[in-house]
């Protein structure tokens, strides 16, 4: 993207960002702190220890996936500040050559109507 356009719906982006929320914790993972199950046969101990993995795995997972969401939140809300200040400055900087301008032809016009010869009136 040019240095001199900005080039994005703030609205929508507001909206995502807004929208943008991170899957609350399932009640399943609250078994993580529990130590795996020693007594048995050993495939129940094996399953027990292969669950705690999976479980850590899947929080894990979970943890960087919300703060994933989270990021990619602030971003997109910071870059559509960043465009909405954009396009102010670039309105105000428009209004001021505007203005110039406007100001410019007025001069020009009075310069143009005071050299103009006004036609004398005729009595009859």
């Amino acid at each position: 993207m040019p240095a001199q356009q900005i080039n994005g719906d703030t609205e929508a982006m507001s909206a995502y960002a807004g929208q943008l929320t991170a899957p609350a914790m399932p009640p399943s993972l609250a078994r993580l702190g529990t130590p795996p199950n020693l007594t048995g046969l050993f495939e129940g101990i094996a399953m027990s220890v292969l669950d705690k993995a999976a479980t850590a795995a899947m929080a894990a997972l979970l943890t960087k996936v919300t703060e994933d969401m989270v990021t990619d939140s602030t971003k997109v809300k910071a870059a559509a500040a960043g465009y909405t200040a954009a396009d102010v400055a670039s309105a105000l900087t428009l209004a001021t050559s505007a203005t110039k301008v406007i100001k410019q032809g007025v001069d020009l016009f009075k310069k143009t109507a005071g050299s103009v010869p006004q036609p004398s009136e005729k009595t009859a």
